[in-house]
């Protein structure tokens, strides 16, 4: 459903806000859809496979079918950002150019090794997001970015610059839109901060995450980009960027801190991911967070305890 629209300018374009109600949870994933004045589309993140249904519907509320989007810019390829990528391209009937990390590029046209990567972490729970489909280069031209590097997409009179993200995953990057309101579509690179349970969580997932290269891309893009609106995959619109910011370096710094405690105390991984369930309970006043966000919370735990022993 779409559940928020923003300006550009004044009418050079709108950033529409789409709940994929990832799995059943609404305010969990979102994807951003851009459509310049011309009419001109791109879609940021589309969300899991087994979402497809929900972004076709919510984007034919604003009379935009699979075949009208021109740009498809997957952040990076957990399943809950790029699960259906393939799904719109072949829909789109060889219309959508992609823009991806250029990490991402061999994924997409070969999916394999992601599928498997995926059942080794989640098991038959992975069963439910879907599964991703190949993109196929000679009907969809896909373009690389490379790491430290960034590609603009020309979407009518908006320029979109893509810009290399890595930390959460190798292969990501963030969607910068500049005007009078400089807007960033983050992806992971910043916590998460669901409006249903209000509490910042390092978006930290196995198998990749780096805390170092995580502190060094918020690092980066906020002193670099003049940033005014925050886009968050989880979840929704932030005016206040450089409290995101914060709470990402604060949280990945006492995460990986206290994780690393706990490990050299002999704590078991399991003990350890509820230790931190507990924790972020005890910072919401003894609020227990709901199944959605637990599962995030040791998907997070997972990612550091990885890092931690790697």
């Amino acid at each position: 459903m779409i559940l928020n629209s923003i300006d550009i300018d004044h009418g050079r374009g709108k950033v529409y806000l789409v709940d994929t109600v990832a799995l059943g949870n609404a305010r969990a994933v979102a994807c951003y859809l851009i459509v310049d004045s011309t009419g001109k589309v791109a879609l940021v993140d589309t969300g899991y496979a087994s979402s497809i249904d929900e972004l076709l519907r919510s984007l034919a509320t604003l009379n935009i079918g699979i075949k009208d989007i021109d740009w498809i810019v997957p952040t990076h390829l957990h399943l809950d950002h790029a699960g259906a990528v393939g799904h719109i391209a072949k829909g789109s009937k060889a219309k959508s150019k992609i823009v991806a990390h250029e990490r991402a590029v061999k994924h997409l046209i070969d999916p394999s090794r992601l599928i498997a990567s995926v059942k080794q972490v989640f098991g038959d729970y992975a069963e439910s997001f879907g599964y991703p489909i190949a993109v196929e280069p000679e009907d969809n031209a896909i373009i690389g970015v490379s790491k430290g590097d960034e590609h603009t997409i020309n979407l009518g009179s908006l320029e979109l610059r893509c810009i290399t993200a890595e930390g959460h995953a190798p292969h990501q990057i963030a969607v910068y839109i500049n005007g009078s309101k400089p807007m960033l579509i983050t992806a992971d690179s910043v916590s998460m901060l669901y409006p249903d349970y209000p509490c910042y969580i390092p978006t930290t997932p196995p198998p990749s995450f780096d805390a170092d290269e995580a502190i060094a891309t918020v690092e980066r893009l906020s002193s670099r980009l003049d940033v005014k609106m925050l886009f968050m995959p989880h979840f929704g619109i932030s005016s206040e960027p450089d409290a995101v910011f914060n709470a990402t370096r604060e949280g990945i710094n006492e995460w990986v801190g206290i994780i690393r405690q706990l490990l050299s105390e002999g704590y078991s991984h399991k003990a350890i991911e509820d230790r931190m369930v507990e924790h972020v309970k005890y910072k919401k006043s003894g609020i227990p967070p709901p199944p959605y966000i637990i599962n995030s919370i040791r998907n997070s735990v997972k990612g550091i305890i990885t890092y931690l022993t790697r």
